[in-house]
């Protein structure tokens, strides 16, 4: 498994993990950007966790990254992700305020609907962090999809494979085409 993140923090994290878990030698992790991961092998299956195509700014970078992972894929290979779009309900309920989401861990969301952006906060015992998202609706994750050269295969409500229905959550799985 080859493993891609930005942060050499976080692929540190995930060296510990695997060695704790005993999987250490199956993986090969490497620092890089999703749009221009640096792997020259061909694969079968991409997948982008975390709502990682979330940090993507605009519909060019957008491209640029599902471009890149139909790249790496084999002919017929697949591309896992997901993403969300927020409801009008958790903006309401979250915008500006400071709620805790863990013993210790506090969030705050602070939404601009025009900009279509997320910016999140998070502090705890350990220090504080924010970061910014952009989200776009289903329809152009479809359309996306497929000026990037993929076939959209499923889109799935959640990771249990409801049924997507409109929700804020929604899990892809596109063929390259």
């Amino acid at each position: 498994m080859i493993g891609v993140d930005s942060s050499a923090g976080m692929l540190a994290v995930c060296a510990q993990r695997a060695r704790e878990a005993g999987v250490a030698e199956r993986l090969d992790l490497r620092v890089g950007d999703l749009r221009r991961p640096p792997v020259d092998e061909r694969v079968s299956l991409v997948t982008c966790p975390f709502r990682s195509y979330l940090h993507l700014r605009d519909d060019a970078e957008r491209l640029e990254a599902l471009r890149a992972a139909r790249e790496l894929l084999r002919p017929g290979g697949r591309l896992v992700f997901d993403v969300f779009t927020p409801s009008r309900e958790d903006i309401e309920e979250t915008h500006g305020r400071w709620i805790e989401r863990e013993p210790g861990i506090d969030e705050r969301a602070d939404w601009n609907l025009a900009a279509q952006t997320l910016t999140l906060s998070v502090r705890g015992r350990e220090g504080a962090s924010t970061m910014m998202l952009w989200w776009v609706q289903p329809a152009r994750w479809h359309s996306l999809l497929a000026e990037a050269g993929f076939e959209v295969l499923e889109c799935f409500g959640w990771f249990d494979r409801r049924p997507f229905t409109g929700g804020e959550d929604s899990v892809w799985i596109a063929r390259r085409k």
